[in-house]
């Protein structure tokens, strides 16, 4: 693979004035409802759950759960975190 088909270059290969360029049309952009829904669920942020910070757990886990937890998310319209959480406070609530 050379360096200008290299995924980790593409940053790279942006300049200054294509990212303001950029910038500047998602600034003024009018975005319908949904997809301001969208960006929300994909902005990158610190986790918080209330006024703490979220602590992020690792786990393993067959690869069917991915897509039960992703089309139970999209049948709530909430996240797939929050759609795991449930799971947890519903299985730790029951012992």
């Amino acid at each position: 693979m050379s360096d200008e088909t290299d995924p980790s270059n593409v940053r790279n290969s942006l300049t200054d004035d294509e990212i303001n360029a950029i910038a500047t049309d998602f600034e003024n952009r009018e975005f319908e409802p949904a997809e301001l829904t969208a960006i929300r669920k994909t902005r990158r942020r610190s986790p918080r759950l209330g006024e703490a910070r979220a602590e992020v757990y690792t786990f393993r886990a067959p690869p069917s759960y991915k897509r039960r937890i992703q089309e139970q998310a999209a049948a709530q319209d909430v996240t797939e975190s929050q759609v795991i959480r449930d799971a947890l406070d519903a299985y730790l609530s029951a012992s």
